[in-house]
């Protein structure tokens, strides 16, 4: 029985930023920071299984694709075994693919399971050196991109979506892969501004998927955060959020859940400017502790003319079991471009955060050429870094000085140096060093303008398409924003190896 109750707007404090608090009924204890591993997608030798959560089937809301990128010298192979789900009678199945020497190996998950109303996937990969990533094509325009997970939890927190169907064409569905042979259970709580609302004793059969559209659940919201607490099994969990509307934009977006929360994150691709609007939502999973959150802003970076600026952070502060969304657009930073963000829990209490970005039409409003095509765009965020990353990146423009897609690395260490190689295909491409708490912004196009005048370059013209890697003397974190011709995406890179939690970074 559903239980509705209306909270009011929390106010956040300062003249930075309007927050929009939302509750939700009986929780259960959060998680301690460091007792979970790092919510990273971290790929590890020598064998890695990549969960892609999934989304609809041929002709449905969020049509899936995987991509296996290589960037090695060698062959390899993936064993994908296919989830379905929507009530129909199929059976998943298993087969092989190879993917070629720094190729790419494109699948639709769908073909195996006619009929799958929604759908999934399980990749298992001989090496560490190939990304798996998961694409959805919506209904309203635009795609959306995100590498897939490697781990699953029994505990997960999705920090925000949105429901106004009926005003701004919002929907927002949590995708649940169950990998494992034996079913599983999950219980799925609802914190919206509207009211809580909850699902008891949802079942994910075994090697399916089971899609949660918030959108039927919890009406009319314009925030909604969703928490999975697993009472039978593990799962991998993530979120899809389409949109068609005169504010929340037009497009479609998939980003990875949270499994539980952490005292620091970052979040490298946050921008304020002219026709962006980027929220930042931090979520408290805590049933009894609240969350003093400061919200650090890095303007600068090591390029020409970008001098190193540091407001003040924005301050807020997340109730046990509630969601504060914090609007850039709507504060004092409008219209300084490129940022990054920390966002720190400053008693540790753990917290999950994500980042959602609209970048509106013009006929909406104007537009920052900075910022590029308009869309939607979703990441998480990351709350560890790493040594190495591989960052898939594409250009469609030649133009290295036109707005487009761009690679963000940023130092989160207050004290250490970081020196970088930026490779391609093993090529060491560029060397650069982060001051402590500096970040570096990347044209991919001019990232593939110097694959044409290295030492080594490939034969023929650069490819459009290639695997960024960053290896790094000390943790770093590595992100990427890719504009296509009509449609934008957001996601962190790979960590490859350990990943070090933000807190133990000096």
């Amino acid at each position: 029985m559903r239980v509705i109750r209306t909270l009011a707007l929390a106010v956040v404090g300062g003249l930075i930023a309007l927050g929009l608090a939302v509750d939700r009924g009986d929780r259960p204890t959060a998680e301690p920071a460091r007792a979970r591993p790092a919510a990273l997608t971290v790929a590890k030798d020598p064998v890695t299984t990549w969960f892609c959560p999934g989304g609809s089937g041929p002709g449905g809301a969020a049509e899936l694709t995987v991509e296996i990128v290589s960037r090695s010298s060698e062959p390899r192979t993936a064993t994908v075994s296919v989830a379905p789900g929507g009530r129909v009678n199929v059976t998943g199945t298993d087969f092989e693919v190879d993917v070629p020497p720094g190729g790419r190996t494109v699948l639709a998950p769908a073909d195996a399971v006619p009929g799958a109303q929604w759908v999934g996937a399980v990749v298992e990969v001989n090496g560490s050196d190939v990304v798996v990533e998961q694409t959805v094509t919506g209904l309203v325009g635009g795609i959306g991109r995100s590498p897939c997970s490697t781990r699953t939890a029994a505990r997960w927190v999705v920090p925000y979506g949105a429901t106004r169907f009926e005003a701004e064409g919002e929907r927002f569905v949590v995708m649940l892969l169950n990998p494992f042979p034996g079913d599983a259970v999950a219980d799925v709580e609802f914190a919206a501004d509207v009211g809580p609302d909850s699902l008891e004793g949802v079942v994910i059969p075994a090697g399916e998927v089971v899609a949660i559209d918030v959108t039927e659940e919890v009406t009319v919201a314009s925030a909604v955060a969703v928490t999975v607490n697993v009472v039978a099994g593990r799962l991998s969990v993530s979120r899809l959020q389409s949109a068609n509307g005169p504010t929340a934009g037009r497009g479609i977006s998939v980003s990875p859940g949270t499994p539980g929360g952490a005292a620091v994150w970052y979040l490298p691709l946050a921008a304020a400017a002219a026709g962006r609007r980027d929220l930042v939502a931090v979520a408290n999973p805590s049933d009894e502790l609240t969350a003093e959150v400061d919200i650090e802003i890095l303007a600068g970076g090591i390029e020409a003319g970008d001098p190193a600026w540091a407001p003040d952070p924005i301050e807020i502060t997340v109730r046990p079991g509630r969601t504060v969304v914090v609007d850039l657009s709507q504060n004092r930073l409008a219209g300084i471009g490129p940022l990054s963000l920390i966002v720190r829990s400053l008693a540790g209490v753990p917290v999950a955060v994500s980042l959602d970005s609209v970048v509106l039409r013009p006929e909406i409003g104007p537009v920052d050429e900075s910022t590029g095509v308009a869309g939607t765009a979703a990441a998480a965020g990351a709350d560890a870094a790493a040594r190495r990353w591989m960052v898939p990146v594409e250009s469609t423009n030649p133009d290295p000085g036109a707005a487009g897609s761009r690679v963000v690395i940023a130092n989160p260490s207050a004290v250490g140096i970081a020196t970088i190689d930026l490779a391609v295909g093993g090529e060491v491409i560029e060397q650069i060093e982060l001051a402590p708490g500096r970040r570096v912004l990347l044209p991919v196009a001019e990232l593939r303008a110097r694959l044409a005048t290295g030492d080594a370059p490939a034969a023929g013209p650069p490819p459009d398409r290639f695997v960024l890697e960053v290896v790094s003397s000390a943790p770093v974190v590595a992100a990427r924003e890719l504009v296509g011709l009509t449609s934008r995406t957001a996601a962190l890179g790979v960590a490859v190896g350990e990943a070090i939690p933000l807190s133990e970074v000096p």
